[in-house]
């Protein structure tokens, strides 16, 4: 996705907001301030949380309770670059959906993949222009409404975003998406680890022969790929030579 992987993210959970929105309709009945009061309820200011570090989180969260039936490894590549954030959409999205939709119709089933990219590409366009820029929010009137109420209405009406712990966070943020939106099982946690190693050796295979396809081709048509192709290949048979030979003098 394109965001500022310095930018402040500026979460706020939803269970926050509510509460303060409780509390300034208290705040407004009894105390009638005599101009209209905009609260803040955001974190930048007081807890700030990066794009780069919700990266960081979510990746290593889904690493740790991997979803059961993940298409492709879980992976974030966050950038700023409009191109670069293009590229990889095509190589990572556009190529991949297109390769299994293409699968699908073979196989005489309905193709989907594109479908359900397209609908992701139009979510990440909507939240780019909040992800892609710096924003600073006045949390005066949220403290000042904080001041007013007793400290049991302070824990029951929560809305103090200092004390999120955003690692803590992020980690039941995956976990409930995998149990209650997706409906996965937490005891399957094994086997989903087994299809994620099975995924990774797909994408190394992958690799391993597309590298190998397209280091074929410039061999195939440039005389100084061909030259540092036989000196590599005849550096390494002139190793295992040396090796075997002093293994032998060893033995």
């Amino acid at each position: 996705m394109r965001a500022n992987n310095d930018a402040v993210a500026d979460l706020v959970p939803v269970d926050m907001v509510i509460n303060l929105t409780l509390a300034a309709g208290w705040y407004t009945a009894v105390h009638r301030p005599k101009t209209a009061l905009v609260y803040n309820c955001t974190t930048g200011s007081l807890n700030p949380f990066h794009w780069g570090e919700i990266e960081h989180h979510v990746m290593s969260s889904f690493k740790r309770n991997p979803l059961e039936q993940a298409f492709r490894r879980p992976n974030a590549n966050i950038t700023s670059n409009y191109l670069i954030n293009q590229y990889w959409i095509l190589v990572s999205h556009k190529f991949p959906a297109f390769i299994y939709d293409l699968f699908l119709r073979l196989c005489g089933q309905k193709p989907q993949m594109m479908r359900i990219f397209n609908r992701l590409h139009k979510a990440i366009g909507l939240l780019e222009y909040f992800s892609s820029q710096e924003w600073e929010w006045n949390s005066e009137n949220m403290n000042m409404l904080m001041s007013h109420l007793t400290p049991e209405d302070r824990k029951m009406f929560n809305f103090d975003v200092r004390q999120l712990n955003w690692p803590e966070y992020i980690e039941n943020y995956c976990i409930g998406t995998k149990k209650y939106v997706l409906n996965e099982d937490m005891s399957d946690i094994p086997a989903a680890r087994q299809h994620l190693r099975k995924l990774r050796n797909i994408r190394y295979i992958f690799n391993t022969l597309l590298v190998v396809f397209i280091w074929r081709v410039f061999i195939a048509r440039s005389q100084m790929a061909r030259n540092i192709w036989y000196f590599v290949v005849s550096l390494c048979f002139k190793f295992l030579s040396y090796f075997r030979a002093s293994s032998t003098l060893t033995n």
